[in-house]
């Protein structure tokens, strides 16, 4: 039964957009950059869709999600960072966010239901949330179908 447990226990980057921290599973993460001075941007893209960046020879969209679920006021400070994720398809993308803040080991067992929670992001971009030790929620994002390329067309 210990096994099981272990199973479900896993690492995830937490982030914030506007006042509610989210998390991503930490394997799916490259790498953490802080918002680059320098975006190629795309004509005809939606605006959220901040345009290409050239990370060590790969060429990388940026999303700002932020903009995309309107979480709040769009601040582009010291804390703003963008979070390079590998998507399943082995696509490299990042996406903006207001803060990074660390990584911390979940039990996803406690797992609760999207449907039972309110967030500006719509439930389609969320596996659930849990609640920490603290009695803070935090919201587990599906990066997957956030970044899908089907939400990329759309744009």
């Amino acid at each position: 039964m210990a096994k099981e447990k272990l199973n479900t226990v896993n690492e995830y980057m937490t982030f914030e957009l506007g006042h509610m921290q989210y998390a991503i599973e930490l394997p799916k993460i490259r790498e953490i950059l802080t918002y680059p001075d320098i975006i190629t941007t795309l004509p005809n893209t939606s605006k959220w869709v901040k345009g290409l960046i050239n990370l060590r020879g790969e060429v990388v969209p940026i999303l700002d999600v932020r903009i995309k679920f309107n979480t709040g006021a769009i601040e582009y400070n010291e804390h703003t960072a963008v979070i390079a994720v590998i998507t399943d398809d082995k696509r490299m993308i990042g996406i903006v966010v207001d803060k990074v803040d660390d990584v911390q080991k979940l039990d996803l067992s406690h797992l609760a239901p999207v449907s039972d929670m309110g967030s500006a992001i719509p439930s389609k971009y969320l596996k659930g949330y849990v609640r920490l030790e603290n009695n803070q929620m935090l919201v587990i994002m599906d990066v997957e179908s956030v970044v899908s390329k089907e939400e990329l067309q759309d744009s």
